[in-house]
């Protein structure tokens, strides 16, 4: 699990020039941590004997 810290969604927000409140950063951390776990997930599915469409 990658975590990501709130200085970090801080420093997204200021390189896309949003301003975010305390609470939203620490919002967005925990919502980009688990999208972060999605991926994360589907990149572990063995997709060897599948053929792509």
């Amino acid at each position: 699990m990658s975590e990501i810290s709130r200085d970090e969604v801080a420093r997204l927000a200021k390189l896309a020039r949003l301003a975010l409140t305390d609470q939203e950063l620490e919002s967005f951390a925990g919502q980009l941590d688990a999208i972060l776990d999605h991926v994360s997930q589907v990149q572990a599915v063995d997709v060897t004997d599948v053929t792509p469409t």
